[in-house]
């Protein structure tokens, strides 16, 4: 069973990320697999223990179905 994601305690871009997967009925396994990055890669993007580069951020927005500027504006902590 998938332990459920505590969207509380994250920076902007897990939230944001986190969120996007709920409303999907997603899981990071799925996303990173789609997005073609390792689990523990995203896993440290969305807990913000890793900056991602540009290109990782439009390979996660690809599946999510989300523009890539979105995720830098979250990775800022800005929204648009």
């Amino acid at each position: 069973m998938p332990r459920t994601t505590n969207l509380a305690n994250k920076p902007p871009l897990g939230t944001l990320i986190g969120k996007r997967l709920k409303e999907m009925d997603k899981q990071q396994k799925w996303l990173a697999q789609e997005a073609r990055i390792s689990k523990t890669y995203l896993c440290s993007i969305m807990n913000g223990r890793a900056i991602p580069t540009l290109a990782a951020l439009k390979q996660i927005a690809k599946p999510l179905g989300m523009d890539p500027f979105d995720l830098v504006a979250a990775l800022f902590g800005k929204e648009f």
